[in-house]
């Protein structure tokens, strides 16, 4: 008797102190929006971060594709995006998509890169931060600047192509 008091005693302050914040868990998205200047469909020495670049975190459950959670953030004079998410979204499908950038000029979605999937659940993944970090996503510019065909040729010098 006395051992399954101690035990339930573990237990209780252990163990559930644990497990409750993760089945309660708020996530901190954190990610970053870029300008791609010369249209190279990656981040280059030319590239910039867009301040005030609206974000997007869309979550939906894997059988019926219904949305479950959306939520908008906007970046910060770095390009950087901070969005919370609550609850757990264990077996739903999350992504981050870029919404709308403030530059005219440089407003198109790269289609490769303007949306970063994103796993926002502890459930039996070994995950325990609360911090998760999305790809970058980029925007294109109209025009690649003149500066991008020695840009691009330097990035290309050792390859195969």
């Amino acid at each position: 008797m006395a051992t399954r008091v101690l035990l339930l005693m573990a237990l209780t302050l252990f163990i559930f102190p644990l497990i409750i914040p993760m089945a309660t868990a708020t996530f901190h998205v954190k990610g970053s929006v870029y300008c791609d200047t010369c249209r190279a469909g990656f981040e280059t020495n030319a590239t910039f971060y867009i301040e005030g670049a609206r974000v997007g975190i869309q979550c939906k459950e894997r059988r019926t594709l219904k949305k479950v959670f959306y939520r908008e953030g906007v970046t910060d004079s770095s390009g950087t995006y901070h969005i919370e998410v609550e609850n757990d979204h264990g077996d739903h499908i999350c992504q981050c998509m870029l919404v709308k950038s403030p530059i005219k000029w440089c407003s198109t979605p790269d289609s490769g890169r303007d949306r970063s999937s994103i796993v926002l659940t502890h459930y039996q993944n070994g995950i325990v931060n609360h911090l998760h970090y999305a790809n970058a996503m980029g925007f294109l510019r109209d025009e690649p600047l003149p500066q991008c065909d020695t840009l691009l040729k330097y990035y290309l010098a050792d390859s195969d192509f």
